[in-house]
């Protein structure tokens, strides 16, 4: 049966059985874990009571930091050397910070405080309450503008979408959920579904987007004027309210997401696919994975890696187009310009950044995936069985085990599974698994006389 809502096809993170995240109390059948809602959010990980935990210790920190703060910037303010105007620019500071950190707390104490402590660790840790915050002030409370941030995104990314409709759409790491919101309202007979692991910037997003007007403080550190110090907005939806029959929220790993394969009508990637994933060859497989045949994959955001990506992995626009090729996407459209960046309405400040979007299509993979070593890129191509397997021998453990899997039918990722399940506690990622696996693929085929 067709699929019309994303959230109808929520499988165990656990077990990968089937979840109904609409039922009153989320339990998986098989596998009996027990998915909590963190404010009216089902919270869809491998260890949700260890995520949420993180959520707590999250909270603790900026608690402790903006205590240190305060008495740092107390002490600074007794000096006999200062002027009234810098007393007041440090008192400034001061309300600034209290301010903020009430409003982050008034908003995580109610979910996190009653978390029990326990000696898990989150596999997918909940990002510092402060790290997205100035997505939510440029989101919901900047006034509209004809050229302003939210504006020219929907713009850029309306252009290479063009006309038809979304259908079922999940957008990954949707953070403070404007993108998401305007595409929703753009694009009608539109079923949303929303997926991010920030706690905080997410429960402000569900709020506003369900109605609410929130007030949060925005304080600045980098001040050229008194006035520029803090300021409270007032978070709203501009295009009013969205109910939850059309428009999902869930706090999942965006990178291993627990839908069906096969299930949307359109993928979108908003500032995702670069900064997000340890290697965007997964992040290519995930997406293919999720989208129906001829489903559409949007994308709109830098190619802007994080410092410690390796260089063989900092992918530019021709590279990703060729990844994508070989993955089994047809680049439809696409535009590249430069755009203001978080230029906070506060202080003015901000930076420049260069935006490529994209519209892709999906189609079925074929034997030239296999020609071009696309089984060894990306994690759902089947690899095939080399000549001269049934002869392959190495004392190499991981070898053995990767060897033994190749099947034709496997692919990278259901090796990877493999590897993992016997190696037991390891204490490594599934991304560390599977860049195992493609050294020892890439070993097991060149020694099987498969030229490369």
């Amino acid at each position: 049966m067709e699929v019309r809502s994303g959230i109808d096809a929520v499988l165990c993170p656990r077990c990968a059985a089937p979840l109904n995240v609409r039922a009153r109390e989320i339990v998986c059948a098989p596998c009996s874990r027990q998915f909590p809602r963190a404010a009216g959010i089902p919270v869809i990980m491998h260890d949700p009571n260890s995520y949420l935990l993180s959520a707590r210790r999250q909270l603790s920190n900026l608690e402790q930091q903006a205590s240190l703060t305060l008495h740092v910037i107390e002490e600074l303010r007794q000096r006999s050397d200062l002027i009234p105007e810098t007393r007041n620019r440090c008192q400034a500071m001061m309300d600034a910070v209290r301010n903020q950190t009430s409003g982050i707390r008034r908003v995580l104490q109610p979910i996190v405080g009653t978390i029990v402590e326990d000696a898990g660790d989150a596999s997918v840790e909940c990002p510092a309450p402060l790290q997205y915050i100035n997505y939510l002030y440029r989101d919901w409370g900047w006034p509209a503008e004809v050229d302003g941030e939210n504006e020219r995104a929907l713009a850029a990314v309306s252009a290479v979408a063009g006309k038809e409709p979304l259908g079922c759409t999940l957008v990954l790491g949707a953070g403070a959920c404007r993108l998401a919101y305007d595409l929703h309202r753009c694009y009608p007979e539109t079923d949303t579904t929303v997926v991010d692991i920030d706690l905080f910037v997410f429960a402000m997003a569900h709020a506003v987007i369900r109605g609410e007007s929130l007030k949060l403080s925005e304080a600045n550190a980098e001040i050229d004027e008194l006035g520029h110090v803090a300021r409270e907005w007032t978070l709203t939806a501009p295009k009013g309210a969205i109910d939850d029959d059309h428009f999902h929220f869930m706090l999942a790993d965006g990178l291993n997401a627990p839908f069906r394969d096969k299930t949307f009508d359109t993928v979108v990637t908003p500032w995702f696919i670069d900064q997000i994933p340890s290697d965007l060859r997964n992040c290519l497989s995930e997406v293919h994975r999720l989208l129906k045949p001829g489903g559409h994959w949007l994308n709109h955001g830098p190619l802007r890696y994080r410092p410690e990506t390796p260089l063989e992995l900092r992918f530019g626009r021709e590279e990703l187009f060729d990844l994508a090729s070989r993955a089994g996407f047809q680049i439809d459209q696409w535009k590249t310009e430069s755009v203001p960046y978080l230029v906070s309405k506060l202080n003015g400040r901000g930076k420049m950044e260069s935006v490529l979007s994209f519209s892709a299509t999906k189609s079925e993979l074929h034997n030239a995936q296999a020609e071009t070593r696309a089984w060894l890129l990306f994690r759902h191509v089947p690899v095939p069985v080399f000549p001269g397997l049934p002869r392959f021998r190495t004392e190499d453990p991981a070898e053995q085990i990767v060897a033994a899997a190749i099947d034709g039918v496997r692919t990278l990722d259901d090796i990877a599974l493999i590897l993992a399940t016997n190696a037991g506690d390891a204490g490594l990622t599934m991304d560390q698994f599977r860049e195992i696996v493609r050294r020892c693929l890439a070993e097991i085929a060149q020694r099987c006389g498969m030229e490369f």
